[in-house]
């Protein structure tokens, strides 16, 4: 039987390779292609609707395959390099930061981005433009990531493993090889110039013929090597989007280029091709020169948008002191470092690593952390930070966290994901762009042929060249991602870490805030106001309650094992239970103890003495929170603590009210003690609104009731115990006292106090008000100048001065955003 297998690839027509054939389902049937390229480009052709296209085409097709990428890509699959780079999620996916090298414009991104979700076993991909940085997730048991980057290398880009010396020295080289190009573009440029005057004076005053061409032969060959050198990024960009049909804003670039270009040197080369015989030399060259300084300016933009997290990694020293075992202290790099290392730290030095000090007394200035000007005091067993500032005296610490787990990564991880995040109102955008590029094509077709049936083919090409050049989509993509950069970079330095893009689109729609009471409205630093035992054994009463409270991590616990420190451990604790919202127990010699809340007891059937609940009714109306110790039948002992209300929090609640957003507080307190600690607040009109005695699981619920009231509520809490209800919430906001940054469930972290939160919410109203200025700037620009070019009103000389000219407009609009919000 005749062996009927495929030779050519179903696309191109060239030969299959003998390994490595790719196999895909086009139309319900299996087609054989020679690489990935070109089984993406006939997915797209089938996709949409022109499969009519290879019944066209000749038998054996001969046009170039797309472009392959490096056959080393296989290199990163290697275990022992992606440890550098690569994590695991704890969902199984792993996730990489790969910096990208080409990208020009927003339109790359959309390419880069749309390209990689399309690819096998990706989940997640969103580019950073201003980093130039790539994040991405993938399922290992579908893809490699290998895989991924011989995709991006089939569109024209190079993706590299994300190192921050890396990504610096990369920024450099591209902004000096397109400084290079800038000069070089400018140089061209004066000289074509100078020529030109000498045309355009020769049309006023006459020339003879064979100065006009030595004029015009001098100008096209220069405009030439000008074109190759400082103009070639647009034809490579160009082709590779072409390539792929995904087409960026570097093809009606080139397009009008080249236009520009083959018409003026047409009537050099054949002077009687035109009666006007007017050549566009000078303005090719300016248009170049102006397209490369749009580009270095807004690189320059990009630099001061991403600047905040190098700046937060640029305080951390390169070396450190090491204390080795037997006691000799040594200066070893940072990188070195590992978890239960031993350091010296010295007054003046920044401290190296998350740790806790082991040795010593000192003030330790955490402004770069929280915001606070105040040195903090650290002793024995106190946390320190990566990143501060180490003040007066000098400690010893023990590394508790190192890279990826350290405070100031995790914060340098949210701004970035923060910068690369997207916001609703630019799915709008990132839509358009795209369409944007071929809807400028067929224009600039159709506005060639209306004005060549009317005012002949020179008026008509260079008209059709202008609606090219002047049209800019990268202003309309850009309005988005650069103000966001700028307002989550700058919320970095306010103390105030944004997780998400949305949040900052949700957060100007806030109309009522709920305020956790412990740590948010107060300091969360309990304090034991008072003790009593019921019973006579206070000691061995004591004792237990100590070692109860020992084992839980909840502030109220640690306040009265801290207080009851002169009290023994009880060893014969077993079966130690904590139960959520209520409290924690355990059996002591087989004697079953609890300790929590009045409601605890309530629940048991146990009913205190009149004398004891008058007492525990004294103490929470003077806002104290009651905990009581009880066994199966008796109350055996109760504490009163005591929280601090913050200094601001007076200030941010008025502040919030007088711009109209309704207040509630929501704690787990008895109503007794809520109302009392919101009477020491300064007077609101209305009065904030209390909601008491709400178990941990049930706060979600409380914040869903106000939202089923058409309200748009953001939820203040710690990040930890109140997770569901931040998660619930429309803006959930966490205090992060610097070792609470990774609440999860947060959108905003709120690193310097209560007092950010004001910031936080102008900050969000600033930037979204920047991204519908830098929206209705472009829209209203296109609207503006397109007809105007179509019409044959505007000179190529002004549209090269315009379209990169609206770029800057909408960068330095965003740019503002640090005028208009003050920390």
């Amino acid at each position: 039987m005749k062996n009927t297998a495929p030779t050519h690839c179903f696309h191109c027509g060239l030969d299959l390779p003998k390994a490595g054939t790719i196999t895909a389902k086009i139309a319900n049937d299996d087609k054989f292609f020679c690489c990935n390229g070109c089984a993406q480009v006939c997915a797209i052709i089938h996709n949409s609707g022109l499969d009519s296209f290879y019944k066209h085409a000749p038998e054996t097709r001969s046009w170039q395959t797309p472009e392959q990428a490096p056959e080393d890509t296989k290199v990163f699959d290697n275990i022992a390099l992606q440890a550098n780079f690569v994590r695991q999620r704890p969902d199984g996916t792993l996730q990489a930061d790969l910096l990208i090298e080409g990208i020009h414009c927003p339109a790359c991104v959309w390419l880069i981005e749309h390209t990689l979700r399309q690819t096998k076993g990706v989940t997640y991909a969103e580019v950073s433009y201003t980093r130039h940085r790539l994040r991405m997730r993938w399922d290992p048991e579908k893809a490699l990531l290998s895989d991924t980057i011989y995709a991006i290398g089939n569109i024209g880009y190079k993706a590299t493993p994300y190192e921050e010396d890396l990504e610096q020295k990369a920024n450099k080289e591209r902004r000096q090889e397109l400084m290079f190009r800038m000069a070089f573009a400018g140089f061209v440029f004066a000289n074509v110039m100078t020529a030109a005057v000498c045309l355009y004076g020769g049309d006023f005053f006459g020339i003879e013929a064979k100065w006009r061409a030595v004029f015009q032969w001098y100008s096209m060959v220069l405009t030439f090597a000008g074109i190759i050198y400082s103009g070639r990024n647009f034809f490579t960009s160009a082709w590779q989007t072409i390539k792929t049909l995904r087409l960026n804003m570097d093809v009606p670039i080139s397009i009008g280029i080249t236009a520009s270009f083959l018409w003026s040197s047409t009537i050099t080369i054949f002077p009687h091709f035109s009666a006007e015989g007017h050549v566009y030399f000078d303005s090719i060259t300016m248009f170049v020169f102006l397209i490369l300084a749009g580009r270095f300016l807004e690189s320059s933009a990009r630099e001061t948008a991403g600047s905040t997290t190098r700046h937060l990694l640029a305080l951390l020293p390169r070396s450190t002191r090491k204390i080795e075992a037997n006691g000799d202290i040594t200066l070893v790099p940072l990188s070195t470092i590992q978890q239960g290392d031993k350091l010296l730290i010295k007054p003046g030095d920044r401290v190296p690593v998350d740790g806790q000090v082991i040795a010593g007394h000192s003030e330790v200035d955490e402004a770069i952390i929280s915001g606070e000007s105040r040195p903090v005091v650290k002793f024995d067993g106190s946390k320190v930070i990566g990143g501060t500032l180490n003040v007066s005296g000098q400690l010893e610490i023990i590394a508790t966290h190192i890279g990826h787990d350290s405070v100031l990564s995790q914060i340098v991880e949210m701004v970035d994901q923060a910068q690369a995040s997207k916001v609703n109102i630019q799915n709008l955008a990132d839509r358009i762009v795209p369409w944007f590029v071929t809807v400028v094509i067929l224009l600039s077709i159709a506005t060639f042929l209306f004005w060549y049936q009317d005012a002949g083919f020179a008026f008509a090409i260079t008209t059709a060249i202008t609606v090219l050049i002047i049209t800019c989509p990268c202003a309309l993509g850009l309005a988005t991602p650069m103000a966001i950069a700028i307002g989550a970079g700058l919320g970095g330095k306010l103390g105030i870490l944004i997780r998400r893009g949305s949040a900052l689109e949700e957060a100007t729609m806030i109309n009522h805030m709920v305020f956790d009471k412990t740590g948010t409205i107060t300091l969360g630093q309990m304090n034991l106001l008072r003790q009593e035992a019921c019973v006579a054994e206070a000691d061995e009463i004591f004792s237990y309650a100590r070692s109860l409270e020992r084992a839980s991590e909840h502030p109220l616990a640690q306040a009265i094992e801290l207080a009851l420190v002169a009290y023994p451990v009880d060893e014969s604790l077993k079966n130690f239970n904590n139960v959520a919202g209520f409290g924690v127990e355990a059996e002591f010699s087989e004697k079953t103890i609890r300790i929590g809340s009045i409601g605890w007891l309530e629940q048991h059937k146990i009913t205190a003495s009149p004398s004891i609940l008058q007492q525990w009714e004294s103490a929470e109306s003077a806002g104290a929170t009651v905990v009581v110790l009880f066994d199966n039948t008796q109350v055996l002992a109760w504490f009163a603590l005591g929280d601090e209300l913050r200094s601001e929090a007076n200030d941010v609640l008025q502040t919030l009210q007088a711009r109209g957003v309704g207040l509630s507080l929501i704690t787990g307190d008895r109503q007794g003690a809520a109302t009392a600690m919101c009477n020491q607040l300064q007077p609101l009109d209305p009065p904030i609104n209390v909601i008491a005695e709400v178990l941990p699981g049930d706060k979600a619920s409380k914040v869903k009731a106000l939202q089923s009231q058409g309200l748009c509520v953001g939820m203040v809490g710690d990040g930890v115990n109140d997770a569901p209800a931040l998660t619930q919430a429309n803006v959930g906001i966490a205090m992060g006292q610097a070792t609470d940054i990774s609440a999860q469930a947060a959108d905003i972290v709120l690193l310097g106090g209560l007092d950010r939160l004001p910031v936080a919410l102008e900050l969000s109203r600033q930037t979204m008000r920047t991204i519908r200025q830098n929206l209705g700037l472009s829209i209203g620009y296109n609207i503006l100048v397109v007809p105007l070019a179509i019409a044959g009103m505007v000179h190529p000389l002004l549209a090269a001065i315009l379209m990169p000219a609206s770029s800057l407009l909408v960068i330095g609009n965003a740019l503002l955003i640090h005028k208009r919000v003050k920390g």
